[in-house]
């Protein structure tokens, strides 16, 4: 296994099962960091929970509640705010993070009728791990709405043991799902509702990840683990052009080169009216 490969496997195994959980995303640690927590579904939501877990205990961080509105701890007074604590986001932005910021949190939403709905976020040091080289890099094109593919060839003789599927961005890696040998399945918090996956096939591992929005265009990377051989192969999600919208602009293009022609023509014949 490469310098590169064994990397990546380190911050997965961190990302996925630090403290022996499941960790629905990674976060590095800056000094104005967000932790996204956007509740997927449409329940009412009653009440949202931040906590970080320390050694023994979890540490209470802030509560929103629908009636009672916002109480945030002394210990975050000032370093903390909700920049759109709208229906559905409930996300927490640090402005003033510190080495201490480090470790794990727990966006809890209680919802009526569906019950606790829970995020698991861990925050970590900077790392190279998040970079991905370009020569693993395969572009796909789509646009917000449709549904997209994602096909990650391994070679069944190595017997993969384990698939774990992220999509990454600039300071952030989110689980999308992880597969195990024996037909587990566990998705991301945020792709629950979304993501769908075949690793039933012993070559290979399929996800279609349904109604992409602007938010999931990024980097996403397939980490299959077998005994012998770790194969890892990245996708980068693009954009396609629009051709209605192509045309207008063309269009717009030419009107605005079309009249000031026309400006700069009718400028020509009154300054050589004027010398006359």
């Amino acid at each position: 296994m490469d310098h590169t490969a064994f990397l990546i496997v380190v911050l997965q195994l961190c990302g996925t099962h630090a403290e022996g959980r499941f960790v629905d995303s990674i976060v590095k640690l800056s000094e104005k960091m967000k932790l996204e927590c956007i509740y997927p579904k449409k329940a009412v939501i009653i009440q949202t929970s931040w906590m970080k877990h320390n050694v023994t205990y979890k540490e209470n961080i802030a509560v929103l509640h629908a009636n009672y509105g916002i109480h945030i701890e002394d210990k975050y007074k000032g370093r903390i705010y909700f920049e759109n604590a709208s229906r559905e986001d409930k996300s927490l932005s640090f402005i003033k993070s510190t080495l201490e910021d480090v470790g794990l949190y727990f966006c809890s939403i209680a919802t009526y009728p569906d019950g606790t709905w829970e995020k698991v976020i861990e925050v970590i040091q900077p790392a190279d791990a998040f970079e991905i080289s370009e020569k693993q890099n395969n572009p796909v094109f789509t646009k917000p709405g449709e549904n997209v593919t994602f096909i990650c060839p391994y070679n069944r003789r190595d017997s993969v043991q384990q698939v774990m599927w992220e999509r990454i961005k600039a300071d952030c890696i989110d689980t999308i799902v992880q597969c195990n040998s024996l037909g587990g399945q566990r998705f991301g918090a945020d792709f629950k509702k979304r993501a769908l996956v075949d690793c039933s096939d012993q070559a290979s591992s399929m996800i279609v990840i349904q109604n992409v929005s602007d938010s999931d265009f990024a980097t996403y990377r397939c980490v299959a683990t077998g005994r012998n051989k770790t194969y890892v192969m990245s996708f980068t999600m693009l954009a396609t052009w629009n051709h209605k919208r192509f045309i207008i602009y063309i269009a717009a293009g030419i009107s605005a080169a079309v009249l000031l022609l026309v400006f700069l023509w009718i400028i020509c014949i009154a300054t050589a009216y004027d010398k006359k």
